[in-house]
């Protein structure tokens, strides 16, 4: 079970890739755009919905691996103070409800996702540009955190090390 839950974490971390490319593209789409209405006076039709959509995909494709390896703020002025054991159980309490919240948001973003697709949901502006795959991919982000979350509360009762924990990363309760 171990080597499938770090297959899936590699995958997760992998999308973070992806995340980091949408944030190339971003910088490109935004700068021609820029450069179009400075120099040329014609502006990237489509740039703006472009650049949403992949804000998108740099923010919900990067959630997981964010996750995984420790990224994500944590609130720890009281936890800390507290005895190992307490420490242990306050960090599990936490992934169950953050799973629970990440499940209860994926569950209608999916919904209105599909609902969105069946429309053929666009934008209005110059150029119609579809919604649904924004939707889409929002949907899919959050099911990848929900699935990392589920690798956090195993690594956690199989007492595993996360990967950013085995590389010299900072504890978070110490």
């Amino acid at each position: 079970m171990t080597a499938l839950v770090e297959k899936i974490e590699r995958g997760l971390l992998a999308l973070s890739i992806v995340s980091g490319f949408a944030t190339l593209l971003i910088i490109v789409i935004v700068t021609v755009d820029v450069a179009g209405r400075f120099l040329f006076n014609m502006p990237f039709h489509g740039g703006v919905e472009a650049s949403e959509l992949l804000m998108v995909v740099l923010v919900f494709f990067g959630l997981a691996a964010a996750q995984q390896q420790r990224q994500n703020y944590t609130i720890e002025l009281l936890v800390r103070h507290l005895p190992p054991q307490a420490q242990r159980g306050f960090e599990l309490v936490g992934y169950l409800v953050c799973f629970v919240i990440v499940v209860m948001l994926a569950w209608p973003s999916t919904k209105q996702a599909l609902s969105s697709f069946e429309r053929g949901e666009a934008g209005f502006g110059v150029v119609p540009f579809p919604l649904w795959p924004a939707r889409i991919l929002l949907a899919v982000g959050l099911w990848l955190l929900a699935v990392q979350f589920l690798c956090d509360i195993y690594r956690f009762f199989a007492d595993r090390p996360h990967p950013a924990e085995a590389v010299d990363a900072p504890k978070v309760f110490e």
